[in-house]
């Protein structure tokens, strides 16, 4: 068998939100406001000193990513908010995201949330150069590779962000309305592919990042278990026939597969199947709502903007007084639970939203020493695990007023 559910020992990337993913370092050079020809003569000087020809360098970067500073968007409903050079930004030039309700529901809001994202690239030779001698700083990080994707092929990241950030958007629109006493109904529509590992029976048979799949030989499997749990006897070799419903749209089609033996390196990480296929699923559901709830982050991905985009949403159905009229940025997954999961690259984080201008920023509770690390005086890190724990520190601490909530503390 050859799925890993979700939420098991999948090799998926961390959970970093990134903005263009693996872009070319060149592309995004001005925003750190270096001189390249000052850069490119420390590289140089580097490569003399330490003995390192610049061939090793250049093989030595492709290990990497670099993780820089972002942006903090403010979450809006301004109709305002739209596309501008590539990303979504306010007249005056401040980054947003767009928070989409029906008219008559949005409430105007005293105060701010904002999200916050990671700039992700593939690291450079110059890249690797100032890291090595100490020159990169503490606001940038060098991260391998395997920490950032795991075995996920990089062709799969942006697939995987986009996702990621769809997710994102439903679990928070979840959580946000059952906290306000809506009834939200999910249906099951079938195990999404979040990722293919390369040269696999699935990558060979041309299953997608994004995929719908919906039925193994003609049985129907609307979830990532009942597809794990329908493969996991089949033996290695024997041939089935999957009901796709591909990403970009279209009729379901039926896809034949030859299942291969599952390799050591994913029964080492606890694989039990007796067959491989070579896929990372989840759920995918359709949420059944009172009313439409979207929001539109433009061409930033990944998970991590769940807790923001909660508050945003609660704050608009609500009264518009949830941060008592303070500027608050947030990162963190949103469970279904109302539990506040961890992220990655908070140290870059937190830069963005002390730049600007965040007063208080709420992060998962195990990465608070990597947020204080770089923040300064003007910025409150505020450690959390629960989005109960969030509203009750707006509430007693900053003059939040909230809601009546379904589960007040608990969520």
């Amino acid at each position: 068998m050859a799925t890993w559910g979700r939420h098991g020992p999948a090799p998926a990337m961390s959970d970093i939100q990134t903005t263009v993913p693996s872009a070319p370092r060149s592309a995004r050079r001005g925003r750190r406001g270096r001189c390249p020809g000052f850069l490119v003569s420390v590289f140089l000087l580097g490569a003399v000193v330490i003995g390192v020809p610049i061939a090793i360098a250049v093989h030595e970067a492709n290990g990497y990513y670099l993780f820089s500073p972002g942006t903090a968007p403010v979450i809006t409903t301004s109709s305002r908010c739209r596309p501008s050079n590539g990303e979504l930004a306010l007249p005056d030039g401040t980054p947003c995201v767009r928070l989409v309700l029906p008219r008559g529901k949005a409430h105007p809001i005293r105060g701010e949330v904002l999200m916050v994202d990671v700039e992700v690239a593939q690291a450079g030779p110059v890249d690797w150069a100032e890291w090595e001698l100490g020159l990169l700083g503490k606001q940038d990080q060098m991260v391998p590779a395997a920490a950032y994707a795991g075995t996920t092929p990089t062709s799969e990241l942006g697939c995987q962000d986009t996702q990621e950030m769809v997710s994102a958007d439903q679990d928070a629109a979840l959580v946000a309305m059952a906290q306000l006493h809506y009834k939200v109904a999910e249906d099951p529509e079938g195990a999404q592919v979040d990722a293919v590992m390369a040269s696999t029976p699935a990558w060979q048979a041309g299953i997608k990042c994004n995929d719908v799949i919906t039925a193994i030989d003609g049985k129907p499997v609307l979830s990532s278990q009942a597809l794990v749990k329908t493969l996991a006897p089949v033996r290695s070799g024997t041939v089935v026939v999957l009901t796709d419903h591909p990403a970009a749209g279209g009729r379901p089609k039926q896809v034949k597969v030859r299942l291969s033996s599952p390799p050591a390196t994913v029964v080492a990480q606890g694989f039990q199947g007796k067959s491989y296929l070579g896929i990372v699923v989840e759920t995918r559901v359709k949420l059944q709502l009172p009313f439409p709830v979207s929001v539109n982050a433009g061409q930033i991905g990944g998970p991590s903007a769940g807790l923001a985009f909660t508050l945003a949403i609660m704050d608009s159905l609500s009264n518009g007084e949830l941060t008592g009229g303070h500027k608050v940025a947030a990162t963190g997954t949103m469970g279904s639970d109302g539990g506040v999961g961890q992220v990655g690259g908070v140290q870059e984080k937190t830069v963005a939203v002390e730049k600007a201008g965040a007063q208080v920023f709420f992060v998962p509770q195990a990465e608070l020493q990597d947020a204080e690390s770089v923040a300064g005086h003007g910025l409150v890190v505020v450690p959390v695990a629960t989005l109960g724990q969030v509203l009750q520190i707006l509430q007693q601490r900053y003059g939040g007023k909230l809601p009546r909530l379904s589960s007040p503390g608990k969520a």
